[in-house]
């Protein structure tokens, strides 16, 4: 498929129905930064997006692809050509899923195991590398096993994920150090420290929340 010509078609039948970017942006729920992405041949529209965007701009999906009108002559033979076409980049993104979600495996692992070492051998907790690296590999693992490539489907993704596993992280250290615990004294300080995950999470969040609304923009 040829990008550009995709993108001037889609910018053509954009301005053809008196839309700009940014009212196409918001019919859509994606930023106005991803319609020009389009337009200047850098990016195709998501497969999720394919249907919506056609009826906004009022042309078919073989169309679209072909990235100009077609007559009825030419209709069936493009057709057959984006179906071979499709067929190909289906078999690519298998394949590209199952190492997304072999390697997403492989995080999820590594933060479960960091996470049951570091606290049921007691390891310094003061230190906040061991607790961010964890939520890192546990988010990076849910992202990877999604297989979610957009930028904004992977910020919506973090943004529900991310608090619920700084609170499982804080939970399960909390039980871990509990159990090897000898010096009770120093159980307020633990508690205190055992909550870095769940403080990593909110601000976490908060950095996404921006994020989202600078692509929104």
């Amino acid at each position: 498929m040829e990008q550009e010509k995709i993108g001037l078609f889609i910018q053509q039948m954009r301005k053809e129905n008196g839309l700009t970017q940014k009212d196409l942006a918001e019919k859509l729920h994606i930023s106005d930064k991803t319609v020009s992405k389009w337009e200047t041949g850098k990016g195709l529209p998501e497969v999720s997006l394919l249907v919506p965007l056609c009826s906004i701009l009022q042309i078919n999906i073989n169309e679209l692809l072909s990235g100009e009108k077609l007559q009825n002559t030419e209709y069936a033979r493009q057709a057959e050509n984006h179906i071979l076409t499709l067929l190909k980049e289906n078999r690519e993104n298998k394949k590209k899923n199952v190492i997304s979600m072999m390697i997403g495996f492989l995080f999820l692992i590594s933060g479960f195991a960091m996470m049951f070492f570091y606290t049921y051998y007691h390891m310094s907790w003061y230190i906040d590398v061991p607790a961010f690296l964890i939520g890192a590999c546990l988010c990076i693992a849910c992202v990877l096993l999604s297989t979610r490539t957009a930028k904004q489907d992977v910020v919506r993704l973090l943004k529900t994920i991310v608090i619920p596993i700084g609170v499982c992280v804080s939970i399960v250290a909390f039980v871990c150090v509990m159990s090897v615990i000898e010096d009770m004294s120093m159980l307020y300080v633990e508690l205190a420290v055992l909550a870095l995950p769940i403080l990593y999470a909110l601000i976490t969040y908060v950095i996404l929340a921006v994020i989202e609304q600078r692509m929104r923009k």
